[in-house]
């Protein structure tokens, strides 16, 4: 199985700048479903180049972003450097086995992330175990519905090897109840997907590039009618979709 990290160290400073991962709309999102408060010690899990970090820094007492990839947490270093944000720590750590204790953080977020996870019921576990009781956790990830997840699945993994599986909305609510959270909103968000942009993230070279762009243009059935994949002005464009989650842990 290839190493999440092998995937991204090279591409850490795209993900700064990721028309996707940085826009600041899509970080409100987070920030929404988060809903941190000025006391709260928060955690962002694979938080890659520190987006999300950045984005819940001004509303907490101070933002943990953790991350497997020592390439991208230098590069958000250096753009905590430049944006002068003080309260946000970084740590090289594994979201299957988090290095906290038990009950730590006030605030859990992951987001764009859990489809590179190996074992996704360790990941929620450990979500619920370093969370206080009576918080709540923001997981965003994408989710395509059935049948198009199962196409976009081969583009998924061609594009990125770490890529392990995305969850429908579905099984993100099923799981995420197994592992003792009550899931308080779910909501599959679909966005027009700019192909381009999603390959240049990953740095795909043009031959492959072109390959998987014929993947998604022969889809047929259901999943077309889902992707509905459109050529405008030389650029492909076609659906994707995310699951934002707000979810309590009982108690407190």
């Amino acid at each position: 199985m290839p190493d999440v990290r092998d995937s991204f160290r090279n591409v850490a400073s795209n993900y700064s700048r990721s028309t996707f991962h940085a826009s600041s709309i899509r970080l409100q999102e987070v920030v929404d479903l988060a809903h941190p408060q000025k006391g709260d010690l928060v955690l962002d899990v694979a938080t890659g180049t520190g987006n999300t970090a950045f984005a819940l820094a001004p509303h907490a007492r101070r933002v943990i972003g953790l991350d497997l990839t020592r390439e991208m947490l230098l590069e958000a270093g250096k753009v905590a450097t430049e944006k002068n944000i003080l309260n946000v720590d970084w740590v090289i750590g594994d979201a299957e086995h988090l290095p906290f204790q038990d009950e730590t953080f006030d605030v859990y977020t992951v987001r764009a992330a859990p489809h590179h996870f190996l074992d996704v019921d360790a990941f929620m576990a450990e979500a619920f175990r370093v969370l206080k009781p009576g918080r709540d956790a923001a997981f965003v990830d994408c989710a395509p519905p059935l049948p198009a997840r199962d196409l976009l699945h081969e583009v998924e993994v061609r594009r990125d090897p770490s890529h392990i599986l995305s969850l429908t909305l579905e099984e993100w609510v099923s799981k995420l109840q197994r592992a003792g959270f009550e899931v308080e909103t779910a909501q599959a968000r679909e966005l027009d997907w700019s192909y381009e942009d999603w390959m240049g993230n990953m740095s795909i070279r043009p031959e492959l590039s072109a390959e998987l762009a014929k993947v998604i243009e022969a889809a047929e059935g259901e999943a077309r009618v889902q992707l509905h994949p459109e050529w405008r002005e030389g650029k492909l464009w076609h659906a994707y979709w995310h699951a934002l989650i707000r979810a309590h842990k009982p108690g407190g």
